[in-house]
């Protein structure tokens, strides 16, 4: 009689947390992913499941802290700076969930870095003309410049002509170098690089292009389970923010 009591309870307190679960993953489901940092109980309740989905699907790649990876063109995501959309937990759960590059019709699918130094420089644009090794050297020089770094004051100035002329670089990247977060091209202005901003490294992007993916999730994750996985990843862009009490973005960009 003790023993199917205990049971009994034990039944009932599983129920009672898993109908405590599923109400709170369909509120988390319900509401507007971008007023969710502003919700301490869901934040809390989402940055939790979320850990845990981080951990076993993301951290191989972009750390167990969200570091990234330079040497392979992983993004940190623990700096706040954000190649995709604005930092909000709707724009991470659209990367997420169809990925980058990844060819699902909503995907981010459009930057993708020309080879310059190959014959045929875009797969996709074969208007995109070859640059010569010199050609790049000045846009590597422009480029460091525009970081702030010292750069060749001639090479700058032949690199900038190059930029916003024949190179087309200005098409994804705009006049003013700082990129485009609607189609993914970064700011080339700032110190935040994806593969390390030396000169060698800004020469082999420049010469070689760049097509890095991030795989889609939508058909091996749950719905609740990518938001809960968004809610961290936007969490973890600002570690020293409470939960439920921050919801602009980190203004600091370390430089790698």
């Amino acid at each position: 009689m003790r023993i199917s009591l205990l049971l009994t309870a034990s039944t009932f307190i599983v129920a009672a947390v898993f109908a405590h679960v599923s109400q709170l993953e369909a509120r988390l489901l319900r509401a507007d992913p971008n007023a969710i940092p502003m919700n301490p109980a869901l934040m809390t309740f989402a940055h939790g499941r979320g850990e845990a989905l981080y951990v076993s699907r993301c951290a191989a790649c972009h750390g167990a802290s969200g570091q990234g990876d330079p040497t392979r063109g992983i993004p940190a995501l623990s700096d706040g700076d954000w190649l995709y959309g604005a930092g909000l937990v709707s724009d991470i759960e659209r990367v997420i969930k169809y990925g980058i590059r990844s060819y699902q019709p909503k995907a981010w699918n459009l930057a993708i870095m020309p080879a310059y130094a190959t014959a045929q420089p875009s797969a996709r644009d074969h208007k995109i003309p070859s640059l010569s090794p010199a050609n790049i050297r000045d846009l590597v020089e422009f480029l460091i410049h525009e970081q702030g770094h010292n750069a060749d004051s001639a090479a700058v100035a032949r690199g900038a002509e190059l930029f916003s002329g024949v190179g087309g670089c200005y098409d994804c990247h705009a006049m003013d170098a700082k990129g485009d977060a609607a189609i993914g091209a970064p700011n080339l202005t700032d110190r935040i690089t994806l593969y390390g901003g030396s000169r060698e490294s800004l020469s082999m992007s420049i010469s070689y292009g760049r097509a890095g993916v991030c795989p889609a999730w939508d058909t091996r994750i749950s719905a609740a389970g990518i938001r809960e996985l968004a809610v961290y990843v936007y969490q973890l862009s600002r570690p020293n923010a409470s939960l439920g009490a921050d919801s602009s973005p980190r203004t600091t960009t370390p430089a790698r």
